[in-house]
C-alpha cells in the first residue's frame, strides 16, 4: 500500500485534530494492520533506525536535511502513531474514543 496522504494543510486543522487519526483513511482506521504491514514493507528495522538517526539527529546537527526523505519519514511515523492510538483504544483497559 503506497502512502498517498498529502501533507497536512494547516487551514484544515480543527480543535479535535490531535484527538483523532488524521493521516489514515477510513479503510485504514477499520484495518490498522494494513498500515503496519505497509510501514514494515517500506522499511527494514535497520533501515528505519538509520533513516530516523539521519533524518532527526545527524542532519539536524550537521544542517544537511533531505526535506523529501525527512517529510516522508515523518508522515510514516505519524501514521504508525495513529495506528498505535487506534490499537490502544481497542484494549479493555482503554475504551474506544470518538474517531
Amino acid at each position: 500500500m503506497k502512502n498517498s496522504n498529502p501533507p497536512i494543510d494547516l487551514s484544515d486543522i480543527k480543535d479535535d485534530y490531535s484527538q483523532r487519526p488524521f493521516r489514515l483513511s477510513q479503510h485504514e482506521i477499520d484495518n490498522p494492520q494494513l498500515v503496519i504491514a505497509d510501514f514494515w514493507g517500506r522499511y527494514s528495522l535497520s533501515n528505519f533506525r538509520k533513516l530516523l538517526w539521519n533524518g532527526f539527529i545527524k542532519n539536524l546537527i550537521m544542517g544537511q536535511i533531505d526535506p523529501l526523505e525527512t517529510t516522508e519519514l515523518y508522515i510514516d511515523i505519524e501514521r504508525m502513531i495513529e495506528v498505535t492510538f487506534l490499537l490502544r483504544s481497542q484494549t479493555p483497559d482503554h475504551p474506544q474514543e470518538d474517531i
